[in-house]
């Protein structure tokens, strides 16, 4: 009898044990799809999107002659994201936003529109040939030198613009340059010497900059200059100039030389 019951009392816990395996199996694979639902989303909510945005787009941009990416998933708001990219206009690409079973809306006004991709495009090959100039003729291979538009023209870029326009070194945005470069020499003499060296590669190279601005440094010291003109450099003086901006400091305003330096 006893060893009946010994047997009953075994199989009966490897019965409770196979069930708490299972349970366990059960919870671990549900966390996992938690998990994944959470950051990339599940195959049925991201055909959902495909297939709003497909309708959006006929009823919206139907114009455009649009290719549509796949639905990627937003962790952000719990949505999918789909690129829509022009199959004749290289400016032509925004993002549709689906969440909360609908989508709720696009960056055509911004990227489009008003012109955004069409100065990033421009503004990226300028900074390609700036930061080909300053390796090349000045010997800062891994220069990190970029490119901007002036801010005061901000507003008016959808009207100065053109969509798909070809890049032109006069392109009418008011380029500044910024160069940032490996170097530790922080001394006001090297950055004139690296400005004036720079103005002068730049002008051999048809490239002309409203503005230019330095930079050199790492965590624990470094020096940032802003607001140099062409003006300030042709006049043989820059030096002096640089000088006087960091003794006077920025004076709370926006305009002139300004210079920010950390360490020694």
């Amino acid at each position: 009898m006893k060893n009946n019951n010994n047997s009953n009392y075994k199989l009966k816990n490897k019965s409770i044990l196979k069930a708490l395996a299972g349970v366990l199996a059960i919870l671990l694979i549900s966390g996992m799809l938690f998990i994944t639902n959470a950051f990339v989303g599940n195959p049925l909510s991201a055909m959902m999107a495909n297939k709003a945005v497909e309708q959006y787009v006929g009823q919206n941009y139907a114009f455009l002659d649009l290719d549509l990416d796949k639905a990627s998933f937003d962790f952000k708001t719990g949505g999918y994201r789909v690129y829509a990219k022009s199959k004749t206009s290289m400016d032509t690409k925004f993002a549709i936003y689906y969440y909360e079973g609908k989508v709720q809306r696009d960056d055509y006004q911004l990227y489009v529109v008003e012109k955004f991709n069409t100065l990033d495009r421009l503004t990226s090959e300028y900074t390609l040939i700036a930061k080909t100039i300053i390796a090349d003729e000045l010997g800062y291979e891994n220069n990190a030198t970029y490119v901007v538009h002036d801010k005061d023209l901000s507003e008016k870029l959808g009207e100065i613009l053109v969509l798909d326009m070809k890049f032109d070194k006069a392109v009418p945005i008011n380029p500044e340059v910024s160069i940032q470069i490996d170097t530790a020499d922080y001394s006001l003499e090297n950055v004139a010497k690296v400005l004036a060296d720079a103005h002068k590669a730049f002008i051999e190279n048809d490239c002309v900059f409203a503005k230019y601005g330095f930079y050199a440094g790492g965590d624990e010291a470094n020096i940032m200059v802003i607001g140099v003109t062409p003006e300030d450099i042709e006049s043989g003086e820059l030096l002096k100039l640089l000088t006087e901006a960091e003794l006077n400091g920025d004076n709370g305003s926006e305009e002139g030389i300004l210079i920010f330096r950390k360490g020694n």
